[in-house]
């Protein structure tokens, strides 16, 4: 089954629709061989109770799996089996030593589906999906290679839908070159049925007249958004971009005839950036 972690991107008012490790672990139960006089063989005496090997395993246990509706790719199962309960018996004190990993002695198989079963280990990051309902399926294989009940899980993948952007802005004040930038505030819309983080928004300039060109007459700068300090919009909802955050627009002082530029029209172009 296809594995490596995704992260899925888009530009130009899209939305980013992005998903850890545990170590599985099991038990094996023990048992002690008798002679048929009822006393314990020497064979077994003072040493570990032996493994079945014909054990069928437990059902695994899902750590982690997508939302029920998720939008875009990058999501991942995590699982493992459980280890078994106490043996009751003897009364003694369970062995302090720790229970060896089941990686050590016991495999998965995943299907994703109508996918035949494949090898698998946990985590297990999804490919890239079609949309659609989707299920999966994992179960736990014992050293022989006999499988044991499977952990099933169904969800439905969307197809992302861009983000939009609306400036804000009315008629611009004359650029002067030189004057302090002017912002641009926004309205970024999220049509998708989950919350969304805009970690970018930019501007570019595209002047009206050729003689007046976009660079190096014209100076911009994006949105203060980050990744680490985005911007949530709420599914289906919109937020403003407020002037102290949003993109601004100034006209360069150059040591250059800018004459071309006075009374000039100018297109701004908006795009954007986001994590879902």
């Amino acid at each position: 089954m296809p594995g490596g972690r995704h992260s899925g991107s888009f530009r130009a008012a899209r939305a980013i629709i992005a998903l850890a490790v545990a170590a599985a672990c099991l038990g094996s139960v023990a048992y002690a061989a008798t002679r048929s006089d009822g006393k314990r063989s020497k064979a077994g005496k003072g040493k570990a109770p032996a493994r079945g090997k014909g054990q069928v395993p437990s059902r695994p246990r899902l750590l982690e799996v997508p939302p029920a509706t998720v939008v875009g790719d990058g999501y991942q199962f995590r699982f493992h089996v459980p280890p078994p309960p106490a043996q009751p018996g003897s009364g003694r004190p369970a062995p302090s030593r720790p229970v060896p990993p089941a990686t050590k002695w016991r495999r998965f198989e995943c299907r994703l589906d109508k996918d035949e079963w494949a090898n698998c280990s946990s985590p297990l990051v999804l490919p890239q999906l079609d949309s659609g309902d989707h299920a999966f399926a994992v179960r736990a294989l014992n050293p022989r290679g006999r499988p044991g009940p499977a952990a099933h899980y169904a969800w439905s993948q969307l197809e992302p839908k861009q983000l939009t952007i609306e400036p804000q802005v009315g008629p611009l004040e004359e650029l002067m070159p030189g004057a302090p930038p002017q912002p641009l505030p926004v309205r970024i819309g999220n049509p998708n049925p989950v919350p969304i983080e805009v970690t970018s928004i930019s501007v570019a300039v595209a002047p009206r007249h050729s003689d007046c060109p976009g660079d190096p007459n014209f100076a911009v700068t994006a949105a203060s958004l980050t990744p680490a300090a985005p911007l949530t919009v709420p599914p289906g909802g919109a937020v403003s971009l407020p002037s102290a955050t949003a993109p601004t627009v100034a006209l360069r002082e150059l040591p250059i005839d800018q004459n071309a530029c006075q009374g000039t029209s100018i297109d701004l172009l908006f795009s954007g950036e986001a994590r879902g």
